[in-house]
């Protein structure tokens, strides 16, 4: 393995660890809010928006999901 490939795997591996560790924590998050405080959709569909739409479902979530105020 050349130089340059080692340092694009490495970055791709740290670039998906964080990616990883945004989304368990963001679902970690999802499943300690109680189900009258979710906003808009159910847990099952705020899921599914927080694992397929990365960066942007997380953020929806934090932002619109838990509603103003409410982010821990």
């Amino acid at each position: 393995m050349s130089g340059g490939s080692a340092i694009a795997l490495a970055s791709a591996v740290a670039i998906l660890s964080a990616v990883v560790w945004f989304d368990r924590r963001v679902l970690a998050d999802l499943a300690g809010t109680s189900d009258r405080d979710l906003r808009y959709f159910d847990r099952t569909v705020w899921a599914l928006i927080i694992v397929l739409s990365f960066p942007i479902g997380p953020m929806m979530y934090l932002l619109y999901g838990k509603g103003p105020g409410r982010l821990r």
